[in-house]
């Protein structure tokens, strides 16, 4: 059983119809790969999801995440985050679930944003500066890689 870090784009994915086949592969994922795992969000994820203009859809984001354990993101976070974004271009929430996700532990962060998360550029300088700081590695992958 592995500890699986999910990022905002994860349960997004599952109610987004304009792309259909992450949808399904997010679907079949979140039903029959992610229950033999643990399960990990943060406060940056709720705050992320809680920002859904769609009322509905918001309620049932919120809804699907809450018996989820969070981490809350501390000093540590934003130290770690701060080392990220001096050696890879991203949003600040991107480089936070990283370090969210190495500080807790976690031993997979499952996330659909290719552009900054889940390339290999940026993993292997993640876990470089992971390495220089006494951090695990961690695995930042798609739920394709995951068995979706």
């Amino acid at each position: 059983m592995a500890i699986i870090y999910l990022d905002t784009s994860i349960p997004s994915a599952y109610y987004n119809r304009k792309h259909r086949e992450r949808m399904e592969i997010t679907r079949g994922v979140w039903h029959e790969v992610l229950p033999k795992h643990e399960l990990v969000i943060s406060n940056i994820t709720a705050r992320e999801l809680s920002a859904t203009t769609n009322k509905k859809d918001r309620r049932k984001l919120l809804e699907m995440v809450k018996s989820i354990k969070m981490a809350m993101a501390n000093a540590d976070c934003f130290a770690l985050s701060e080392e990220y974004l001096k050696i890879i271009s991203v949003p600040l929430n991107d480089a936070l679930h990283v370090a969210i996700a190495t500080i807790f532990k976690c031993d997979i962060l499952l996330s659909w944003n290719f552009a900054h998360l889940v390339n290999f550029q940026n993993r292997a300088k993640i876990n470089g500066v992971n390495l220089i700081y006494g951090h695990k590695q961690i695995n930042i992958i798609s739920p394709y890689e995951l068995g979706g």
